[in-house]
């Protein structure tokens, strides 16, 4: 039988490295070995660029993606995974690659890997003489971009928060335990959880726990998310009684913010272009217990038109965006991002705010919010649309700088009409 966990990142490396899409939605919480898998998963997107420069070191041809894929998994493996034995992390790669492939390509994977093992101190070496973008393992393109507007320093702090381990954040379900009881809870089954201080009673869970394993996770005590969004929510202030959209909803924490805000009072609509995402929102309303109360529709916040959807006091538009605020959770986004890709990306968010503008009450409240670092996206694009519209003032913009803020980033601005 083949070694799953390393067959499943291989397999997700190797559609990565072919299509440039990572799958990030379509992780089951079932893998064996879910620990081991996220680790070397997020390990070799996060470090792709410095292991490709140690595979360009060692060899004079990249080979087909499959089997590079293979390769990175084995690198990141004998280079920055401290609690394996290097050895064994050779051999069981190894062994798998000869089940996928041949002896040729394990004997092949095999050498590199044990010669890398054998010059790692000269490896580490030569690295502290490479350009900065192959030391943090960023494209160049962020690093200009944030030395511009951030200076050199904080770029550096910036990358290597990006290139840590993220904790597991956990939100309490305040409307079914309180964070006092639940942490009882916990410490009942011998799980110690931190509370950091700028975490916003947001609990951080120790790493390798499964969050599927919690007490009081098919329950609904309690969602994963980070505590720079909670933002977003309490800026809307949304009320009991109130008409509210959230406008691009999915996975839905904080749809069930609002949802516990509003005190099922009112009408909610929490809309997603996305299929796949949608069903995963609706599955985390059931747990949390508010599904029977929220409208959950498919298809794009920014065809609503008051005909079909009607006038709303509050809108959340956190809206697509390049997710250069959370790249410590999305390694890939690093990857992802060009100044196309930017531009495109505006451009959709120009648009959605103007439509969905025209959805707002009178005195009503529009909070636009990204996971962004860069300005395009976030006060200018806020700036475009007031000159647009001067029916419509900024009543505040709120933003957070990972290293400092010691969470997400992310863009908040409170429109008002």
């Amino acid at each position: 039988m083949p070694d799953r966990p390393r067959h499943f990142v291989a397999q997700r490396i190797a559609l990565w490295l072919q299509t440039g899409k990572f799958p990030s939605r379509l992780m089951p919480a079932d893998i064996p070995q879910r620990a081991l898998v996220m680790e070397i998963l997020y390990g070799v997107l996060r470090w792709q660029r410095r292991l490709e420069w140690v595979l360009a070191r060692r060899i004079r041809h990249m080979p087909p993606a499959q089997l590079k894929a293979w390769l990175l998994v084995g690198l990141y493996q004998v280079l920055s995974m401290r609690e394996l034995a290097p050895y064994a992390a050779v051999n069981e790669t190894v062994a798998a690659v000869k089940k996928q492939f041949s002896q040729s390509e394990a004997n092949f994977v095999n050498a590199l890997l044990r010669g890398v093992l054998r010059d790692k101190a000269a490896l580490t070496r030569a690295l502290r003489q490479q350009a900065l973008g192959v030391r943090v393992s960023h494209p160049d393109v962020l690093l200009e971009r944030w030395q511009r507007v951030f200076g050199l320093p904080a770029t550096r702090r910036l990358c290597g928060w990006n290139n840590s381990r993220p904790a597991v954040m956990l939100h309490v379900n305040r409307l079914k335990i309180s964070p006092e009881d639940y942490l009882a809870l916990l410490r009942e089954h011998n799980i110690a959880v931190r509370e950091p201080a700028q975490a916003g009673g947001c609990l951080a869970l120790p790493r390798g726990l499964s969050v599927a394993s919690l007490p009081g996770y098919k329950e609904g005590l309690f969602l994963v998310m980070d505590p720079a969004a909670l933002a977003a929510v309490r800026q809307l202030q949304p009320q009991p009684g109130e008409e509210v959209l959230d406008a691009c909803a999915a996975p839905g924490g904080k749809t069930f913010l609002l949802a516990a805000a509003m005190r099922a009072q009112g009408r909610l609509v929490a809309m997603d272009l996305h299929q796949d995402r949608l069903e995963r929102l609706r599955q985390n309303l059931q747990r949390l217990d508010c599904a029977d109360w929220v409208e959950v529709r498919a298809g794009d916040a920014g065809d609503l038109t008051r005909a079909s959807g009607g006038l709303f006091d509050r809108i959340l538009l956190d809206a697509p965006c390049s997710n250069t605020g959370v790249i410590r959770r999305r390694p890939e986004a690093r990857w992802r991002f060009t100044e196309a890709r930017l531009a495109r990306l505006v451009r959709q968010q120009q648009a959605l705010l103007e439509r969905l503008s025209a959805l707002l009450k009178p005195g009503g409240r529009l909070v636009y919010s990204t996971c962004s670092l860069e300005e395009e996206e976030n006060a200018e694009v806020v700036a475009a649309f007031l000159r647009r519209h001067p029916e419509f003032r900024c009543l505040g913009q709120y933003k957070s700088f990972p290293p400092q803020a010691r969470m997400d980033g992310a863009y908040v601005a409170v429109l008002q009409k």
